[in-house]
């Protein structure tokens, strides 16, 4: 397979070329002792967790709909019994670097599924002293915003997934870019209590707005500094941000995919002026991940 162009600048330039989970051959269904995160464990326990088949549904209408919106779009090869439904955390594009994440054990053989895409185009290995999942990087022109984990009482937390290491990592391998550092709340079960990464809490949007989960940061002095990066904020609540009303994602600077049930956020943005394309995705919603979890954009322009 020949090299891929990779692009990406920050978080929404014309996207024009994505890899889209899918949920296929999605193996056992979790416990509420096996699955990876709180959101998962709270729908398992509600009885709401969804099928193989909803979740595969969804996710090929995702496809659709950004290739009718004249989008490349790349699905992961087929691995039995693997959970290949969230690419964006396998891997990320920043730039024209491609970084294979370091996820949790229970989901390293996602992997398998990605790299036969990439055919000779280089990617970047993290150091073994490095954790860190794409979700947790949010790319923005000339700064790099990361949700990390600090403090000792969550470091070992399985929904812990980027520690300050990355941010030595990131600044070294991107020198041009300024990285900061922002710490999220963690509960393994609670998903009123925990920003999974920070994608569950904070997304920069193309004209110059964002969408922010005040809650879901420790420090007030880092959200701070994250909201003055904007000129306008959409605060979404803790139920909102579980919800995942923050996990959109860009096909250009004035359109986003959203979810028609966030009907409150989808008013706040069509009076921001932007255009928005329906995709219900609710059900992958269950499994703790959205619009830009479940894909992993390869090239901006």
């Amino acid at each position: 397979m020949p090299e891929i162009e990779l692009n990406i600048p920050n978080e929404w330039g014309q996207l024009e070329a994505v890899i889209v989970g899918h949920g296929r051959h999605m193996g056992p269904r979790p416990t509420l002792e096996t699955a990876f995160d709180p959101t998962s464990k709270f729908h398992l326990a509600q009885g709401s967790f969804p099928t193989q088949a909803e979740v595969a549904t969804q996710l090929d209408g995702l496809a659709e709909l950004l290739e009718e919106e004249g989008v490349s779009v790349l699905r992961p090869s087929d691995l039995s019994d693997v959970e290949q439904v969230f690419a964006r955390d396998v891997g990320l594009v920043i730039d024209g670097t491609f970084i294979r994440s370091r996820t949790i054990e229970a989901r390293r053989g996602e992997w398998d599924g990605v790299a036969p895409l990439l055919g000779n185009t280089p990617w970047t290995a993290l150091p073994p002293e490095v954790r860190m999942e794409g979700g947790d990087v949010i790319v923005l022109d000339g700064t790099l915003f990361v949700g990390v984990t600090r403090r000792s009482e969550w470091t070992h937390l399985q929904v812990s997934r980027t520690l300050p290491s990355a941010l030595d990592f990131l600044a070294s391998t991107f020198p041009n870019r300024e990285v900061v550092g922002l710490e999220l709340h963690k509960d393994d079960h609670d998903p009123l209590k925990c920003a999974l990464h920070l994608d569950c809490a904070y997304m920069p949007l193309g004209g110059g707005h964002a969408i922010v989960c005040p809650e879901a940061f420790v420090h007030e002095e880092q959200l701070n500094t994250l909201r003055n990066r904007h000129s306008f904020c959409v605060d979404v609540t803790l139920e909102e941000a579980a919800l995942l009303q923050t996990n959109l994602l860009h096909t250009a600077p004035d359109t986003l995919l959203i979810d028609p049930g966030f009907t409150r956020i989808s008013e706040a943005l069509l009076d921001l002026g932007y255009r928005l394309i329906h995709c219900p995705l609710d059900k992958v919603g269950h499994m703790g991940g959205l619009f830009r979890c479940s894909t992993l954009p390869l090239r901006r322009s």
